[in-house]
């Protein structure tokens, strides 16, 4: 083997190492830290809380989400959401997968629309409440009409859009939406999970209704 042969083969390993390197720095330091884990596990917990609050100690609950795959933060909180009402309480827990088919607007607090939703209340009639953490639809006269009996409806939302018009209707009997109040109540620096949600996200109630921005 000649001297060049050699460096070169040198070179490529220490390449292939500094590669190897920057993946696993990647891997195990960025991408694991892209979301707060426990601010997470307390929104799953407070959305049971929620649910303890309008249903008592037992009823049959529906939670609307998507696959967690591609949202890893998303799995925290349903965990944390049945973890919690294990403790709360005795429910039966169906969980109710939407199918996205790849459009962009599913998201965490995103994505759920009043004809889906419609949809995912008439294959669970027998439900006490659903529980939404991929948005608040918007629905229509026609589809509030056609909901009937009017279940009850937790939901986590990015925002406070179609929260309005749904307390009106009695349809949400709360909502845990980011943060639109400011400045937030938490310390500048939060430390503990619930530092981080008061920072972060508010409960809104039917009490709540007049600090929603009405829809248009």
């Amino acid at each position: 083997m000649t001297p060049q042969i050699k460096n070169c083969i040198i070179a490529a390993s220490a390449i292939l190492v500094i590669l190897a390197s920057c993946v696993w720095i990647y891997f195990t330091q960025f991408k694991t830290t892209q979301y707060n884990v426990g601010l997470h596990r307390r929104i799953g917990q407070v959305l049971a809380e929620q649910a303890f609050k309008a249903l008592g100690s037992k009823g049959h609950i529906v939670s609307i989400a998507i696959d967690t795959k591609e949202w890893p933060e998303l799995k925290i909180q349903l965990d944390a959401f049945k973890s919690a009402l294990k403790k709360l309480g005795q429910y039966e827990i169906r969980e109710y997968e939407l199918d996205t088919k790849d459009q962009p607007k599913y998201g965490l607090g995103s994505g759920l629309s009043g004809r889906r939703y419609v949809r995912t209340v008439k294959k669970n009639e027998k439900a006490d409440l659903f529980v939404s953490f991929v948005g608040a639809p918007k629905l229509s006269s026609e589809e509030v009409a056609e909901l009937g009996n009017k279940p009850k409806l937790i939901v986590e939302s990015r925002s406070g859009e179609n929260l309005y018009g749904l307390f009106q209707d009695k349809l949400v009997v709360a909502a845990v939406v980011s943060r639109f109040q400011f400045p937030a109540p938490a310390p500048e620096k939060p430390h503990t999970p619930d530092e981080w949600f008061v920072k972060r996200y508010q409960i809104v109630t039917p009490d709540d209704v007049k600090i929603l921005p009405k829809a248009e």
